[in-house]
């Protein structure tokens, strides 16, 4: 009774002419929105819009749009005004509720064709130096099950440059790519990484990475970078899986791409402890994670794991939290840079722009260089470049590379491949379809060791306590076997904290000019 009395008191007192124009307004507006819904839908050229009206031009829905608005605050302005904040605070609610359907609107139709005309435009846009931006191919598997390698290849695009995360899976079929696909992106969205995924089915790992290397990508978004993590477990490879690994390193170069393996003593792969039930449970509600996080950047979603007992693993999940990005917390230490040889720069650059963003922008960064005959010259030279680079280094450290190796470090190389030699303690490695060394390459290859002997000395003497040592990667060599190259990487990268081993093209990813 007491509600209706007051709306009698309301209706007596209100103003009915305001009234009917609010109501007016409220058709004028839906008018308004129909017709721009229309030539909306109409100039996106979307297939699925066909309409039977036989005098319908999308201009003229425009134009009728348009009246319709322009009527509104001609009949009242002030009217029109509140019917403008009521339709905008519904579109708000609308928006920010995120409910979870798909309209299939014309907003998704005209984002298809934007971003192709976009992409037609980057086609005609000659290449240059000054707009290089690192696209990365990271072979990660599903990206829930090595966070680390993901989250570590966001810090060099940081959304701004192409992440793909490639998949390959040996002899399986592709019949579950579509659902595989689903989840990572949701989990990767979730995560707030802008990244893509990829996944091949093949006989073979090489022929998957290879797939993924002449495949991925469309048009001037390729990537330009092969990530790959640098397993520690090689010593008990076959000599199949060996070969495959190294060339997919010679795919890479020979597609004109950089490569890097980043070295980690703890490991990536956590596929033992990931809760893919409670996984794609979570990746149902992405939505509400979204909108919980909407207030807040540094908004970190935890990993959908089982209960940890294994510390190996327990030390792999500590590592993935150590390098996801969009948290308050930063990682504190020195990232060492070890520029060896001119690889085009590529060495230089993806050490800056993880220093640009956390976790790593609280890190301080040293640059090591070879003295040459003057060590004092090679630093100014080096402080000079710097500058005209525009990359800021805490400080330049010349390294005497000439000398020879030491005893303890040339003895640790010689026992790491003396069970590897064909004629070491262990002959039945060839038997068993594992890799050997043979003698010729070790005396045809010898001063090479010896530099990668030495190097290591200097690694572990300057940047065993370091956050992050990069380091310029030797190539494979024609006559080299997969086993001596691999245990050459081991060499740089054991006893060694987070190592990232790097080559560019040679051509050049810097320049002097703004």
């Amino acid at each position: 009774m007491y509600h209706k009395l007051t709306l009698l008191v309301i209706f007596f007192l209100a103003d009915l002419n305001f009234i009917s124009n609010i109501v007016s307004n409220c058709f004028l507006m839906t008018y308004t929105l129909v017709n721009y819904a229309t030539f909306d839908a109409s100039y996106s050229n979307a297939p699925g819009w066909r309409p039977t009206f036989k005098y319908y031009n999308k201009w003229l829905s425009l134009a009728t749009a348009l009246a319709c608005f322009v009527i509104m605050f001609a009949l009242d302005w002030k009217s029109a005004v509140i019917v403008v904040g009521i339709s905008v605070v519904l579109w708000l609610y609308v928006y920010y509720k995120n409910p979870n359907v798909n309209w299939g609107t014309s907003a998704q139709a005209n984002t298809y064709k934007s971003a192709l005309n976009d992409m037609h435009r980057l086609q005609r846009i000659e290449d240059h130096v000054k707009n290089y931006r690192p696209q990365v191919l990271v072979l990660t598997g599903l990206p829930c099950v090595r966070p680390a390698l993901v989250y570590f290849a966001n810090s060099i695009t940081h959304g701004t440059g192409l992440l793909i995360c490639g998949h390959v899976l040996v002899g399986e079929s592709v019949k579950q790519r579509s659902v595989m696909a689903s989840e990572s992106y949701k989990w990767l969205r979730r995560r707030k990484l802008r990244a893509f995924y990829d996944y091949v089915a093949a006989n073979s790992t090489a022929e998957g990475i290879r797939a993924l290397i002449q495949t991925s990508g469309l048009g001037k978004l390729k990537p330009n970078i092969l990530m790959m993590g640098f397993h520690r477990s090689w010593y008990n490879w076959s000599e199949v899986a060996m070969e495959e690994y190294t060339s997919a390193l010679n795919e890479a170069l020979d597609a004109k791409m950089g490569i890097a393996l980043l070295y980690a003593k703890e490991g990536f792969d956590i596929t033992t402890v990931v809760n893919f039930e409670k996984l794609v449970e979570d990746n149902t509600h992405e939505g509400n994670d979204q909108l919980k996080s909407a207030a807040s950047a540094d908004h970190v979603v935890p990993l959908e794991l089982k209960p940890i007992e294994d510390p190996e693993v327990q030390a792999r999940v500590r590592l993935a939290e150590l390098f996801e990005t969009g948290k308050k917390k930063h990682i504190v230490g020195e990232i060492h840079v070890w520029w060896l040889y001119d690889d085009g720069g590529l060495t230089l650059l993806i050490p800056h722009l993880l220093n640009r963003q956390s976790p790593w922008d609280k890190c301080k960064l040293k640059i090591f260089i070879l003295a040459g005959q003057d060590p004092v010259a090679a630093k100014k030279e080096m402080l000079s470049l710097l500058e005209k680079f525009r990359i800021k280094a805490d400080e330049v450290i010349p390294v005497d590379m000439e000398q020879p190796p030491g005893r303890e470090q040339t003895q640790w190389f010689d026992r790491l491949i003396g069970g590897l030699r064909e004629d070491g303690p262990t002959r039945n490695r060839k038997v068993s379809g594992l890799g050997v060394i043979r003698e010729s390459e070790v005396r045809e290859f010898g001063e090479r060791t010896s530099k990668q002997i030495r190097l290591r000395e200097l690694l572990l003497e300057h940047s065993s306590k370091s956050a992050l040592t990069v380091v310029t990667m030797p190539l494979p060599k024609t006559n080299q076997s997969a086993i001596f190259y691999m245990a050459s990487l081991h060499a740089l990268t054991s006893d060694m904290p987070a190592t990232l081993l790097i080559r560019g093209t040679q051509e050049n990813v810097l320049t002097y000019y703004c």
